[in-house]
């Protein structure tokens, strides 16, 4: 085995349809998360809320925008990873359609290579 856990001549294989059907949730999980970046930025603002002069309106208001700006930066995180993972499903799902679609080309191109050559009639022999 190689280092990266699989054995040289190991074959991988591929259920295009999972991958397509897990490729359908991210896409509904990517909607959310860009539905959430929407809600943030759109609806509440990056604005503190408006606590008067209490003694700690001012470290509360602080506080509002430091969480604010966490979850701003991590759904912009989960919205990236969401998005890096679909492209590499989509990557896969291409070469293996591709790699899928030249192996029938392929012996399409051999069947009709030996659709040319035909069976001679004549004495046959079978041994035993």
């Amino acid at each position: 085995m190689s280092g990266d856990g699989f054995a040289p001549n190991e074959r991988t294989l591929v259920d295009v349809l999972s991958l397509e059907g897990f490729q359908s949730t991210l896409d509904a999980r990517l909607s959310e998360a860009l539905a959430i970046r929407t809600t943030l930025t759109e609806q509440m603002g990056r604005e503190a809320p408006k606590l008067g002069n209490f003694p700690d309106a001012h470290y509360v208001g602080q506080r509002y925008l430091d969480l604010y700006d966490q979850h701003l930066d991590r759904v912009a995180r989960v919205i990236s990873a969401i998005e890096a993972t679909r492209d590499a499903i989509t990557t896969i799902i291409d070469n293996y359609e591709t790699d899928e679609a030249l192996r029938v080309a392929d012996a399409k191109k051999i069947a009709d290579a030996l659709g040319d050559v035909g069976v001679p009639d004549g004495d046959r022999t079978n041994a035993g």
